[in-house]
């Protein structure tokens, strides 16, 4: 049975949509975005695309440091990099709330190279979506 916020229409990737599984996707690009959270609360945040998908992941900073760790701090060269993202949970504003990591590993040695290596587990993407709002992730 389909998982009732599947039928909303999404802008971003959200945890839910992964399925409780992690994912090795490769950044096809990175540009700033503007999001709207709870009440209307805007805030700016890297927005992160993946080649073959169709929803972006608004990126946090926990996410940023992490691929940063990996490929640097220019977000120019994280294109053609690969990432495995994961749904998770985080403590936020004193709720526990859904929300996507980046895993601190490059996945499959895949460090310095623009090579395109077997995925470790494909995403087809769900339904679309982004970090659940109001979230960290």
């Amino acid at each position: 049975m389909p998982d009732f916020r599947t039928m909303f229409e999404k802008e971003f990737l959200y945890a839910f949509m992964l399925n409780g599984k992690e994912a090795t996707v490769e950044i096809e690009r990175v540009k700033g975005g503007e999001l709207t959270g709870e009440g209307g609360k805007k805030t700016k945040k890297p927005v992160c695309w993946f080649k073959g998908k169709k929803k972006p992941l608004a990126l946090n900073v926990t996410n940023c440091k992490t691929i940063a760790a990996m490929y640097g701090n220019n977000t120019d060269a994280w294109v053609g990099k690969k990432i495995t993202i994961y749904p998770t949970t985080t403590d936020f504003g004193g709720k526990t709330c859904d929300c996507i990591r980046v895993r601190q590993r490059v996945p499959n040695g895949a460090a310095n190279t623009q090579a395109d290596p077997e995925p470790e587990e494909p995403y087809d993407g769900p339904p679309d979506d982004l970090p659940e709002p109001g979230s960290d992730g």
